[in-house]
């Protein structure tokens, strides 16, 4: 069992994920004293924080088949151990070990992956990495109080890092490709360092600009006119617009909640607050708070076979005079639409030109897309915000039961 070429995955990042990624996912419902093995094709592979998903298709000695879902570790520990996107890939046949459900429906919590090309991916302990005591999981603990006349500042202490500030291994719940590999936008000494002073600042909060009574014109929230389509991107828009025209709902991943992710984050109603720093522009959207953050530190991009794919891609900018241009790329290819009838995939590139006029309050948004996938060449256009005062963003959540109680939607 698990023979071959061996990556081995010591059990402190095991214990790590254990504790702090599946907090939130529902660890009570693997039995983490047992282990059993399963091999099959993988029909699912979610490479996406803040864990791995892999759905096992199982076939038995009869013939009969089985859809086993699997879900793994922090993409961050993960990339610590050697693991990458490149691993796995639908229609492989792989072996995985995992601690079971404890209710006996097919599905677990990984412990190790023998992957299409024999490699094994272990999570367990070695001599070189000893095992760490796992955890109970805190809501199935007992409360027991506190040593009597115990202050927050004792508390503090006993329970205070051995090093502080603390620097991340990038291994933590929710990190980002990035994390660990180079110094964080908001790190004291990355904001100290010096840097050319920016052409404006962006802080504030920004109204989307629809131009309605030229809307034919120019689109409004959309973009006019059309790219020219490649065949698939051709097909897709056709049958996009057939529905549309007959009035039903089809293909627009935000009716389920899908994040509606770049250019759309950029080009809606509602405010968009801005935070300018020296390393980072932060950006929170009214469209389902949606986050984005463009780095300006210089940093390289993450290499493809750790990047964390998703719909706001990742985002490097520069000064160039006056301009502050914008390079996105490292798409999804997963539910992804500009808009109603173009869809895009993970050979996106967006570039960005923003400049300021009339006194600091409109931002001019000149945007370059290219998909060869789905249209040819370049498709350009320019978009307006205006900064709005006495505004802030309020929180905003897009519900998927609540959307199914919407007209049109099953």
């Amino acid at each position: 069992m698990f023979s071959g070429k061996y990556i081995l995955l010591p059990i402190l990042l095991l214990s790590i994920f254990t504790d702090s990624v599946l907090a939130h996912h529902a660890a009570v419902v693997f039995d983490r004293s047992r282990s059993i093995e399963k091999s099959g094709e993988v029909t699912h592979f979610i490479w996406r924080n803040p864990h791995l998903i892999i759905n096992l298709e199982v076939t038995d000695d009869d013939g009969q088949t089985e859809l086993w879902k699997i879900e793994g570790q922090a993409l961050s520990a993960l990339r610590q151990a050697g693991f990458d996107r490149d691993v796995v890939h639908v229609g492989d046949q792989i072996t995985v070990m995992m601690a079971p459900m404890k209710n006996g429906k097919p599905g677990g919590l990984i412990q190790g992956v023998i992957a299409a090309d024999g490699t094994s991916y272990s999570m367990d302990s070695s001599e070189e990495a000893p095992a760490r005591e796992r955890l109970q999981y805190p809501a199935l603990m007992a409360w027991v109080p506190p040593p009597e006349g115990e202050t927050w500042q004792m508390r503090e202490k006993k329970t205070r890092p051995d090093y502080l500030p603390i620097v991340s291994k990038g291994m933590a719940a929710g990190d980002g490709s990035a994390t660990g590999r180079v110094p964080g936008a908001l790190d004291p000494e990355n904001l100290a360092m010096e840097r050319p002073p920016a052409a404006f600042d962006l802080t504030g909060v920004w109204q989307y600009r629809g131009e309605d009574e030229w809307r034919a014109n120019y689109g409004s929230f959309e973009f006019k006119p059309s790219p020219e389509f490649t065949a698939k991107g051709q097909a897709f828009h056709d049958t996009y617009m057939a529905a549309a025209t007959k009035g039903e709902r089809y293909g627009d991943p935000t009716a389920v909640c899908y994040p509606a992710g770049l250019p759309r984050l950029m080009t809606r109603y509602g405010a968009l607050m801005v935070m300018q720093y020296p390393t980072a522009i932060f950006m929170m959207s009214r469209l389902n708070n949606e986050y984005r953050v463009i780095y300006l530190d210089g940093r390289d991009r993450v290499p493809g076979r750790l990047l964390d794919r998703n719909w706001g891609g990742e985002a490097l900018g520069h000064w160039e005079g006056d301009t502050l241009v914008i390079e996105t790329k490292g798409f999804t290819d997963e539910n992804h639409l500009i808009q109603a009838g173009v869809k895009t995939g993970s050979q996106l590139t967006i570039v960005e030109r923003y400049r300021m006029i009339n006194d600091g309050n409109t931002l001019v948004m000149d945007f370059t897309f290219t998909d060869p996938e789905y249209w040819v060449g370049e498709w350009k256009h320019v978009k307006f915000r205006d900064r709005v005062l006495r505004s802030d963003v309020r929180e905003a959540n897009c519900i998927y039961k609540d959307n199914l109680s919407l007209p049109g939607i099953d």
